[in-house]
């Protein structure tokens, strides 16, 4: 919808005269003029509306795009291990209702979802130009990019794992208190399948660390690869996630007499995408330290929801000496270190119903 289409419909003169007279008679600041308070206020609002309810509708579901997210690289052949550190609520969670879906704008780090500092230049640059240019729109542009900003990411929804081979003494502080809790671990492949099989549409792919204000390379310039940047401080967290899309829930939007902006938005906070815990999980690994009543109360929550992976002891409470009981120097050397470590981790569920 162009200026004149706002104007007839905010005067509610449709016939072809009114647009006429505008066109052939009068520039756009004379009409700006001529227009009573309210009818500019609703112009000023339709246009934000317009193109804000775009914004909601492109944002809610995924591109139809050929570039997926990139993945963690495979340096053999073995898979690669994806582990999630949960707490015993959030374990009990998993199992009962499924994975866990955050909304992006509830995690502490507000760059979440953000674009870089060289797109937050460009646009700089662009409301900048306008203004000199004396043709800004009838919005405040730098307003209009963070109110899309927070639309996407109020439909952007994510569950965290970290993958890689070895455990974190770091993720364990961090998310598990006192031994209450454990680490899921399953594979890329098995998650990747456990999604195909949801009914919802979900995007994997690891998680870039990148310089977001030190750069001058653009990036993370679309709604997808947001969710899959974070800045260089996160980086020891090796993140893999799962991104999916919901829609707002409502949206409420005033525009001002000078073209301020002023939105509220109202979204879930998450939801739980339901999969099958027995297809999900190849192994629980259980926190350092735990006691056997922490370890019973794990045992028995698998067993009451028929999971029958092997729980396994943290590698940070393996004895130093756990060794091959003899010297392997041959091709089976590896194998026959793997089985000894598993026979070192492995719980005896029956020790603990």
């Amino acid at each position: 919808m162009d200026y004149l289409d706002a104007v007839v419909e905010a005067t509610g003169e449709h016939d072809s005269a009114l647009r006429k007279v505008l066109q052939e008679n009068h520039d756009e600041k004379e009409v700006r003029e001529f227009l009573s308070d309210a009818i500019r206020s609703k112009i000023r609002r339709d246009f934000v509306a317009s193109r804000l309810e775009k914004t909601v509708e492109n944002t809610a579901t995924f591109p139809d795009e050929d570039d997926s997210p990139e993945l963690p690289e495979r340096s053999d052949e073995e898979p690669i291990l994806v582990r999630k550190y949960l707490d015993l609520s959030k374990f009990v969670s998993l199992l009962q209702d499924g994975i866990w879906f955050s909304r992006l704008d509830n995690f502490d780090d507000d760059y979440e979802g953000r674009v870089s500092g060289k797109t937050v230049r460009q646009r700089f640059d662009q409301w900048e130009y306008l203004e000199f240019e004396d043709d800004p729109p009838p919005y405040d542009l730098r307003q209009m990019y963070a109110a899309e900003d927070e639309i996407l990411r109020k439909q952007s929804f994510v569950s965290c794992w970290r993958y890689g081979g070895e455990e974190s003494a770091v993720f364990w502080d961090a998310y598990i208190d006192d031994g209450n809790g454990v680490a899921v671990e399953t594979t890329l492949d098995t998650l990747s399948s456990a999604m195909a099989r949801a009914h919802r549409e979900v995007l994997i792919g690891k998680v870039n660390y990148r310089d977001f204000k030190g750069s001058d390379e653009r990036f993370a310039a679309n709604g997808v690869d947001r969710a899959f940047h974070k800045r260089i401080a996160f980086g020891d967290e090796k993140e893999l996630r799962l991104l999916a899309r919901q829609e707002l829930n409502d949206l409420d939007l005033e525009v001002s007499e000078t073209g301020d902006i002023d939105i509220e938005l109202e979204a879930d906070p998450g939801f739980n995408l339901k999969v099958d815990p027995e297809d999900l999980i190849e192994r629980i690994i259980l926190p350092p330290d735990i006691n056997d009543r922490q370890l019973t109360q794990v045992v028995q929550l698998m067993e009451y929801h028929d999971i029958t992976a092997e729980i396994w002891r943290s590698m940070l409470d393996v004895s130093p000496g756990t060794t091959a009981p003899i010297q392997v120097t041959d091709d089976d050397a590896g194998k026959i270190a793997r089985d000894n470590m598993r026979h070192a981790r492995l719980v005896d569920k029956s020790e603990y119903r």
